[in-house]
């Protein structure tokens, strides 16, 4: 792959990622809200714990929404 076609590609998919990144943060905080005690239904500890560290990178990693719009 060239080099351009390499950057586009990971541009691609830093601005998917800013879709990825509100839909599953949204998703789990509904989660979170509808919880009724310390544990969220449907996840154990540790399956949480990824989905918070997954958000955080996807986080780090994302393109802006202002910049993708440009």
């Amino acid at each position: 792959m060239s080099e351009e076609k390499q950057q586009k590609f990971t541009a691609k998919v830093r601005r998917g990622l800013v879709w990825v990144h509100r839909v599953a943060g949204a998703e789990l905080a509904r989660k979170k809200a509808e919880a009724t005690g310390v544990r969220i239904e449907g996840f154990t500890a540790a399956e949480l714990a990824d989905v918070e560290s997954a958000l955080t990178w996807i986080e780090q990693n994302k393109e802006s929404a202002e910049k993708s719009a440009d």
